[in-house]
């Protein structure tokens, strides 16, 4: 699943579908687009908590079966166009990893469900 965020704003719903859906799917894929590139400098403390909590469930879900030790997953995949930040001077937060335009197309081909927070 592909949620991308073209808005700086959040409301409480928008941020009440993130946290459901990353419970739900935790490999679901979030990408800050354009204006959207402003969200996690505005909400800074949620998508904290949101990459840690994702994190954990994933740290608990996913387990190496060879040698039973918990596999090493970083944050959700909250990603953001590297491009669009650097055109609007926006500071982004080190956990969430910056991604081309050809890198957005990639996942966008790989997500059959695409949910657009505009």
């Amino acid at each position: 699943m592909l949620i991308t965020i073209t808005t700086p704003n959040l409301s409480s719903a928008d941020k009440q579908l993130l946290i459901a859906t990353l419970k739900q799917a935790p490999y679901a894929c979030v990408v800050f687009v354009g204006d959207g590139v402003y969200a996690p400098a505005l909400n800074t403390a949620f998508f904290e908590q949101l990459s840690n909590t994702v994190k954990d469930t994933v740290t608990d879900t996913v387990t190496d079966t060879v040698k039973g030790a918990v596999k090493d997953k970083s944050t959700p995949n909250l990603s953001f166009v590297s491009t669009d930040a650097a055109t609007r001077g926006a500071n982004l937060p080190e956990f969430i990893n910056p991604i081309s335009y050809k890198e957005l197309a990639a996942i966008s081909a790989k997500n059959k469900h695409w949910i657009p927070l505009l």
